[in-house]
């Protein structure tokens, strides 16, 4: 059965697709201890959240769509399967590993994102023209064995971050020159109506949606070319969390700084302590190819009590972050 046809469980529930989980959670090195016996127990959630953290996901302790595709990828090893440019694209920690050996060795895979697109495809290529191997862009047992054996010795760090960051240092410095997108919920429309309406009086262009799933939203901002995808999301508590895309090997420069410029500011404006910012692999930063972040803000009362200066703070932090983008 495809993960994305599995029900999302939670503590209380009983059943075979229970079972499923905690065997994944055991296979995943999570809860080895922990009984396959269908019953979604403290200790199951326990592991699940675990699993979740580990993994930059949002921690809940409840198995719903994102879990089990992690959960899924997981399950993969470098050489466990044939990689290759396929549609759907192939997803893994098999292929974040790839990714992961190819960058180090300043072959351009692209991000670590685990997902084997088209740069992964000629980063794959141009690896075997180097190596003396077959130039097919498909990463079969040859290649990774000539992958393992030549960059068991490298830093774990990638060409594709350098290369972020250096376009980044080359792009234009002025927010009247960017393209900045506005994803939120219906909950927090009205700070990102006026949010919007400040950046387009600033002279930037704004796109917006509301209450679009998430792969939509990553498909339209790529599709866009967006600048900068900026999500808005309201919480249950008075925190606020801004997350940046970050795995092993690859941390975004232009999300990490933007995300550390509105952790700085936010509080203030929300009359809060502190705001943390947090390198994470949620779906939509993982998706998304530009500087990206996820805003959980705060309760929409407390949002919506203090609308128009924190709607001006988070263009402030725009146009802070536009100046200096790493």
């Amino acid at each position: 059965m495809a993960d994305d046809h599995l029900p999302t469980l939670k503590r209380g529930d009983d059943s075979d697709d229970v079972v499923l989980l905690q065997q994944k959670l055991a296979s995943a090195g999570f809860a080895l201890a922990l009984s396959a016996n269908g019953s979604f127990d403290s200790s199951t959630a326990a592991a699940v959240a675990d699993f979740q953290a580990s993994r930059g996901l949002s921690v809940d302790g409840i198995c719903g769509p994102h879990t089990w595709t992690s959960l899924q990828e997981a399950g993969w090893s470098l050489g466990d399967r044939n990689l290759y440019l396929s549609h759907p694209m192939l997803r893994g920690d098999d292929v974040a590993e790839l990714q992961l050996r190819l960058g180090s060795m300043g072959f351009d895979a692209g991000r670590v994102d685990g997902i084997f697109g088209l740069d992964t495809a000629e980063a794959v290529k141009e690896f075997q023209l180097n190596s003396g191997l077959v130039a097919d862009a498909v990463c079969g047992l040859e290649t990774t064995a000539a992958l393992v054996r030549m960059s068991a010795r490298v830093t774990p760090a990638t060409v594709a971050a350098v290369r972020e960051r250096t376009k980044l240092q080359l792009a234009l410095r002025q927010l009247t020159e960017q393209h900045i997108m506005i994803a939120s919920t219906s909950t927090m429309a009205a700070v990102a109506g006026e949010l919007a309406t400040g950046l387009r009086r600033s002279g930037a262009t704004v796109s917006e949606v509301y209450d679009w799933p998430e792969s939509e939203r990553a498909d339209e901002a790529n599709r866009l070319a967006v600048d900068v995808y900026l999500g808005l999301l309201p919480s249950e508590e008075a925190v606020c969390r801004v997350a940046y895309f970050a795995t092993e090997g690859f941390v975004s420069p232009g999300g990490h700084r933007l995300a550390s410029v509105l952790g700085q500011r936010l509080p203030a404006a929300l009359g809060i302590d502190r705001a943390e910012a947090k390198g994470m692999r949620l779906p939509v930063l993982r998706h998304t190819r530009m500087t990206a972040v996820e805003c959980l803000i705060g309760p929409p009362g407390l949002v919506h009590a203090r609308l128009s200066p924190l709607a001006r703070v988070i263009e402030g932090c725009l146009a802070r972050w536009a100046t200096k983008p790493v």
